[in-house]
């Protein structure tokens, strides 16, 4: 992306922070600075940030740790799509666990940034989150040649879902198959184009087969 114009399109933006670090949180004020016009209001728990979020609000992001000291960062995001805020959230975490940024782009995060990043690539990547582009840290890079199971975690449901859905069975066989609900079986396959990264059922079986998650 050219510097200029994220810069641009990022200009008059407000930011909230929800970091119980004051020195990664002093790091990242100044980083989100770089932005022309920028506000950055902070909060170091969830409960704090429900708080400021129950009030009228115009934020154009929100940076949510996934450890806070009063719960985890992905029950905020729940609260968030609870209460039908409509506000991205992009989760900035020192985890490198496939499975954290997995979790957190199926509970609907906007992206997924990395602490180990220096502030231009902070920045950066909250720049493009921001253009409504996809943001994922670098070691949850997949090689198309060789992908690993072990950079994809599913529930047992997820899996139940999956395998029929690789048969061949409509949503309506599927609900019978696993007495769930439509909706409920939506949302599972939802997430699982969400965790494998396709658009299509067929995508899905596919890349399902290539990964060895169908047996």
């Amino acid at each position: 992306m050219n510097s200029n114009n994220a810069m641009q399109n990022t200009a008059s933006v407000r930011f909230l922070v929800v970091e119980d670090h004051p020195l990664f949180l002093e790091g990242l004020t100044l980083a989100l600075q770089k932005i022309p016009a920028a506000t950055v209001q902070s909060v170091g728990s969830t409960k704090a940030a429900q708080s400021v979020l129950a009030q009228p609000t115009d934020f154009d992001l929100i940076l949510l740790d996934l450890n806070l000291p009063d719960g985890q960062g992905l029950s905020l995001l729940r609260y968030i799509q609870l209460k039908k805020l409509f506000i991205p959230v992009a989760i900035i975490s020192a985890s490198e666990e496939h499975s954290d940024v997995s979790s957190a782009m199926a509970a609907g995060a906007a992206g997924f940034i990395s602490k180990a990043n220096n502030s231009t690539a902070i920045v950066s990547a909250i720049e493009n989150i921001l253009a409504g582009e996809p943001c994922l840290p670098d070691f949850y890079s997949v090689d198309n040649d060789t992908p690993t199971t072990t950079q994809y975690s599913l529930t047992a449901r997820q899996a139940d879902v999956l395998t029929l859905l690789a048969k061949g069975l409509p949503n309506k066989r599927i609900c019978q198959h696993l007495e769930l609900t439509e909706h409920t079986v939506k949302t599972h396959l939802k997430t699982l184009f969400q965790i494998l990264d396709v658009h299509n059922r067929t995508e899905c079986v596919q890349k399902a087969v290539k990964l060895g998650l169908l047996q």
